[in-house]
Formats: C-alpha cells, sequence, structure tokens
C-alpha cells in the first residue's frame, strides 16, 4: 500500500513540473496532502529587440538602428564629396602638367625639328640618318652616330640621348622621332622627325610613312616631355574621420 501511495506521489511530482512545484506529504491516516507553489517563469517577450553589430556595437530599438543608418550614410556622403574633390584636382594637376608637356621654340625637340625641316630636300637622297643625326646634334643631344637608321633604336642610341620610347598611337609633338625597322628590301631602315607640321628626314615627307604598305616602327620623345604618371602611380588617399 505504501509502495502504491509512493508511485502515485511521484507521478503527481512529475504531473506538477509542467505547471509549478507541488509538495506531497503524509498525513496521519494515511491520506495525501498536497500543495503547490507557484514557480515564476522568465519573461521572453520585451518591447524592443536587441541586435548585434559586427563592429560590437548594440542597438536596441528602432529608432536607434535608423539613426545609425543614417549616421553611416551622412559619412557615405561626406567621403564622396572628398572624392570629387580630389578628382577635380587631380584633373586640374594632369592639366598643367601636359601643357608644360609641350615644347616650346627654344627647346632641344623644336630646335631639331627646325633644323632638319631647313635642311630637308625636296625629294629622298638616301641619308636619312645623317641628316636626321646631324638635326639632333645641332639641338645638343649627344651620342655616338649609327651608319643605319633602324640602329638608333635597335642599339639603344637614341635611349642614351635622352629619348622614352611610347605609344605609335601618341598624337605626335613636336621633336617626336619614328624609327622604321629594317627589311629585306630596305636593310638601313629609316628615321625621321616631326616639325609640329610634317615628318621630315633627308626629305619632307607626306605622310609618317615614306613607304606603301605596312611596315614596323617605334616612336621616341625627348623623356623630358614624357608624361610618366601612369609608372609613378597615383593614389587617392583619403584621411577616415
Amino acid at each position: 500500500m505504501k509502495q502504491a501511495l509512493l508511485i502515485l506521489s511521484v507521478l503527481g511530482m512529475g504531473i506538477a513540473q509542467a505547471n509549478g512545484a507541488v509538495e506531497t506529504t503524509f498525513q496521519p491516516n494515511n491520506t495525501l496532502s498536497h500543495s503547490r507553489s507557484t514557480v515564476p517563469t522568465a519573461n521572453y517577450a520585451s518591447s524592443s529587440n536587441i541586435y548585434s553589430t559586427k563592429s560590437g556595437a548594440h542597438v536596441s530599438s528602432n529608432d536607434e538602428i535608423s539613426q545609425a543608418i543614417d549616421k553611416l550614410s551622412a559619412h557615405a556622403k561626406q567621403k564622396e564629396y572628398q572624392l570629387a574633390s580630389l578628382t577635380s584636382q587631380l584633373s586640374y594637376e594632369q592639366r598643367q602638367q601636359q601643357a608644360s608637356l609641350v615644347p616650346d621654340r627654344y627647346s632641344a625637340p623644336a630646335i631639331a625639328a627646325a633644323n632638319a625641316s631647313r635642311s630637308a630636300l625636296s625629294r629622298s637622297s638616301g641619308y636619312c640618318a645623317r641628316y636626321v643625326r646631324k638635326a639632333l646634334q645641332s639641338a645638343g643631344y649627344e651620342f655616338t652616330p649609327n651608319p643605319s637608321a633602324y640602329q638608333y633604336a635597335s642599339r639603344g642610341t637614341l635611349a642614351q640621348a635622352g629619348f622614352t620610347k611610347i605609344s605609335n598611337d601618341t598624337q605626335p609633338q613636336v621633336g617626336d622621332v619614328v624609327v622604321y625597322d629594317r627589311t629585306s628590301r630596305r636593310p638601313h631602315g629609316h628615321i625621321q622627325i616631326f616639325d609640329g607640321n610634317d615628318w621630315v628626314s633627308d626629305f619632307r615627307q607626306n605622310s609618317i610613312s615614306p613607304y606603301s604598305g605596312h611596315h614596323n616602327y617605334t616612336t621616341w620623345r625627348d623623356s623630358k616631355y614624357v608624361d610618366d604618371a601612369s609608372n609613378r602611380g597615383i593614389y587617392l588617399a583619403m584621411a577616415d574621420k
């Protein structure tokens, strides 16, 4: 009988755990007496949600979330204005630099081109290397003369004289020198200089190429007048405020 009462007591306690604690006692007349004590339950609901951000900051309401978004938006606009200002300044400086890279008439490239233009014949004499070499030397360029025109590029003569190879697609300016590779038909190649209007070698040419058809060539410019910003690299740095 006592065992049955104990089992019933245990069952009663198990059922009571879902809603509260049940206290079971034995009365002197072998009857059971139960008393219930209410266990406070945790309240998981709240009037505001808790959010965690990657930076570790916590906001506890939708209003605070909106304020954080507004602050980030304002910061982004500030950086956008700073970038626009720096871009405008860089564009202005590049225009100023490009303007300063154009040789004036007293510069070595302009002097060489003018002398070549004055000495040019009405038709080719076959001595383009000699005419261009004399024009360059008259402007103060120092180098060892070569017997063939193509060697001014292949032997690094122009580079040693202070010229830099540039893209063939670059708009030509006064004093630029073009050197054509040699071929089986033209073993000495060809060299010419731009006088601001025409290409000149030992004669004034009608176009950049004295030949018909396609021929390989390289373009050279006095290094003092080459915009090397792309080689130096320009970086826009904005202080994080």
